[in-house]
């Protein structure tokens, strides 16, 4: 079943302290599949991807679609809608919450030439597009296009992507083009089966998410399916709404905190349901008599709660500056990096003290809380939300040059 965005009622979230348009009816959706993405966790956990059936659940929701424009065929949706989406599947799996990734080659396809738009879409709205902006590819410009030569890490959802987002520099010759601004920097979009898929993703956590290597080897790409990544590029129909308006990391951001913050939940839950029987050894009571334990769980909740506030008024502040068409400035946008990236340090140190709390409970692959534990701990270290991510924010706060370059897109 997919779902329309006319089902979008005027809602307060939960998680912040502004009004925000929620597509209440798209979040019903997602939860509706999740009797079936919990039917295949182990086999998406054994297979490193994520089970046929959940793909195909998530495309007959909608779900493939929430970024692709409307024009498109496609939903839509606000990006506080979107991290709500994201956040109820991840409570079934956060694999199968990662696998929204695909959604956002919707959003970079917004920088790219109508001829390309349209070759994109030419099978419906539901793009499935694979990324891996790092490290840049070398580009050679021939007639028509380029030739791509490069191989990427962290490619998720590859095996069911048939597109893939490669970011390049352009050489002439042995040298890098030199602009203004620096090497001359494009995003290109191939074909899954024009790259080959490496297989390297024998993971600590997140083994469902495929996140495996690509690697091209002096493919073509035509000129209509490459595009210079600029800070603040204005969007062209069908990609003018203001969805198309928020920095280029509003289409990760909320992805990667809300599966973060559903893992920490998800964490707490396991613990306070193990503690109800659990008697520690060498002790007389169970574990939840315990004051440690007690004092664990409550701060564990007020981490993951408040974190969660933080992202979704930063979100939605986000949002609510894309839509009154107001200009995203640097500390703008360092703000939502600063939320996100606090979700996600948040949440894995909530994660953590539950692991702790748990003990040997938590020590065998068979324990959710386990599970939990590595997922949490492979999530905190993702480039756009790493510890380093601070450091970004404090020298855009202190007027110094960041050395992210992100930051500014």
């Amino acid at each position: 079943m997919t779902m329309s965005s006319q089902s979008t009622v005027a809602s307060v979230d939960p998680s912040s302290a502004t009004r925000v348009e929620v597509d209440e009816g798209i979040v019903a959706a997602a939860r509706d599949v999740g009797s079936v993405i919990s039917k295949h966790v182990e086999t998406t956990e054994r297979d490193r991807r994520l089970a046929p059936p959940v793909v195909d659940a998530l495309r007959a929701a909608g779900l493939f679609r929430l970024f692709t424009p409307r024009a498109l065929g496609g939903l839509e949706v606000d990006p506080v809608t979107f991290a709500r989406v994201v956040e109820e599947v991840s409570t079934f799996d956060s694999a199968a919450g990662w696998a929204f990734q695909v959604n956002t080659g919707a959003w970079w396809t917004s920088r790219m030439s109508p001829e390309g738009v349209a070759e994109l879409y030419e099978d419906g709205p539901d793009l499935m597009m694979a990324a891996s902006f790092a490290p840049p590819h070398r580009a050679e410009e021939v007639p028509g296009g380029y030739r791509i030569t490069g191989r990427g890490p962290l490619a998720s959802t590859i095996h069911d992507s048939r597109w893939a987002l490669m970011s390049a520099i352009v050489f002439d010759g042995d040298e890098p083009r030199m602009t203004p601004a620096g090497p001359d920097f494009i995003s290109v979009v191939m074909r899954t089966t024009d790259v080959e898929i490496i297989d390297t993703w024998s993971s600590l956590g997140m083994r469902g998410t495929d996140s495996n290597d690509i690697e091209a080897n002096g493919v073509f790409v035509p000129e209509s399916r490459a595009f210079r990544v600029e800070p603040d590029s204005i969007a062209s129909s069908p990609f003018d709404g203001p969805l198309y308006r928020m920095p280029a990391l509003a289409a990760t951001y909320p992805i990667i905190a809300p599966v973060a913050l559903a893992i920490a939940s998800g964490a707490i839950r396991e613990l306070r349901d193990i503690v109800t029987t659990k008697v520690p050894l060498g002790s007389m009571k169970r574990a939840r008599d315990r004051g440690a334990v007690q004092s664990a769980v409550a701060e564990a909740e007020a981490m993951a709660r408040s974190a969660r506030l933080f992202f979704y008024d930063a979100l939605t502040r986000a949002w609510e500056r894309a839509v009154a068409q107001q200009p995203f400035t640097l500390e703008d946008k360092a703000d939502l990096m600063l939320a996100s990236t606090w979700a996600v340090r948040t949440a894995a140190r909530a994660t953590d003290l539950m692991h702790r709390m748990g003990g040997t409970s938590g020590i065998y692959t068979r324990s959710r809380l386990e599970r939990h534990f590595r997922d949490a701990q492979t999530v905190r270290h993702h480039g756009f939300v790493s510890d380093s991510r601070l450091e970004t924010v404090g020298q855009v706060y202190l007027g110094v040059a960041p050395e992210f370059p992100f930051v500014a897109f």
